[in-house]
């Protein structure tokens, strides 16, 4: 087996995925699959299904031409662009929207074409990534309701975290609820697709704060690293440890801790510093940039410190560690949302599936 390589526990992940759905059908709450951080693995869509998961949701449409024959609702998580629609009217059964310019485009490519397509409305409720103002969203789910005939409107969704970092409160879930409600009111629909957030949202399921409207959750994070999002704290019952990424070591020197000669641009056109603290033993990992994020990655040697790298190579100080580490030896580290996205995308890092599922 090659390396650098991820490392994913089939039984672990499986579990992961049948606590979350616990946990949410307790409340009437249905998890949507968000498979995007898999970047188009086939495998990681069929253990989905394999956990039971009805909904699956990725923002990019050729992830979805790799297992578009896995049963189940389809959904476009990033706003579609114009020229994807017929794309996305084949491919997927729903798609979160917040723009009246591309949702008449696909209704009127669906009444063209004799086909059907069903849309959720974003609603930005303080996150500032996409959807419309809460104070514009009756007027529009109007239009589209009304004047759109090739396409259905089935709910409102919202987000949380992913951009501006904003933890979902009481106050916005009400309004998001209200709005829900004073849309099926005001044009006598009913909606059966009320999304109300991330994994970020996943602990106001079990705090009794969700509101009953809500019956959808897209949701990855918390059944990859068993954590919620919020304070990233393990979830009882989960499996922490399902994703680990491995590494060997391609060279042990003790070093200056300073680079010498004048200071420059390093490969990223960025000015590094450093602090003096010595020599240090250092190794180097045969793994960079262009393969994972190293913010994100947690080395199991908790005396390991990582300095940073360049596109191949990760430099890790070892001065503290008990351990010797010498020239082939594995590295391994648990993974955070950045570094796993790296990862599964990068051709040059081997998928190990372990502990598989029949």
């Amino acid at each position: 087996m090659s390396f650098p390589k991820i490392i994913i526990d089939e039984k672990k992940f499986l579990h992961n995925i049948k606590v979350a759905q616990e946990i949410c059908a307790e409340k009437g709450i249905e998890v949507l699959a968000v498979t995007k951080g898999f970047c188009g693995n086939r495998r990681m869509a069929e253990l989905f299904a394999k956990g039971g998961i009805k909904f699956f949701g990725d923002s990019r449409l050729d992830n979805f031409e790799v297992y578009k024959d896995i049963k189940g609702h389809k959904q476009l998580l990033r706003l579609p662009q114009l020229d994807e629609i017929p794309r996305l009217v084949e491919l997927c059964d729903s798609s979160l929207n917040s723009e009246l310019e591309t949702i008449k485009a696909i209704s009127d490519y669906c009444l063209a074409n004799n086909k059907t397509h069903e849309v959720i409305v974003m609603v930005d409720l303080g996150d500032r990534r996409e959807g419309f103002l809460p104070e514009d969203t009756v007027e529009a789910c109007g239009k589209i309701i009304n004047e759109m005939k090739g396409v259905k409107l089935i709910g409102l969704g919202c987000n949380f975290g992913c951009y501006g970092g904003r933890i979902p409160s009481d106050e916005a879930m009400k309004i998001f609820a209200d709005l829900n409600n004073e849309v099926q009111t005001k044009y006598n629909v009913k909606f059966s697709h009320i999304s109300g957030g991330n994994s970020l949202s996943l602990h106001l399921v079990w705090e009794n704060r969700m509101p009953k409207e809500v019956n959808i959750l897209r949701m990855s994070f918390a059944m990859i690293f068993g954590t919620e999002d919020k304070y990233r704290k393990t979830i009882r019952n989960m499996h922490r440890d399902t994703f680990q990424c491995q590494a060997k070591v391609i060279e042990v020197k003790r070093k200056s801790s300073m680079p010498i000669g004048e200071p420059g641009l390093d490969a990223f056109g960025n000015i590094p510093t450093f602090e003096d603290i010595g020599d240090i033993d250092r190794v180097i990992c045969a793994i960079g940039k262009i393969d994972t994020m190293f913010d994100a990655m947690i080395p199991l040697d908790k005396d390991m410190e990582i300095l940073g790298g360049s596109s191949d190579h990760m430099i890790i100080n070892v001065n503290k560690c008990k351990k010797q580490y010498k020239v082939g030896d594995i590295i391994t580290f648990d993974l955070d949302w950045g570094s796993l996205l790296y990862l599964f995308n990068s051709s040059y890092v081997e998928k190990e599936f372990i502990n598989k599922i029949d």
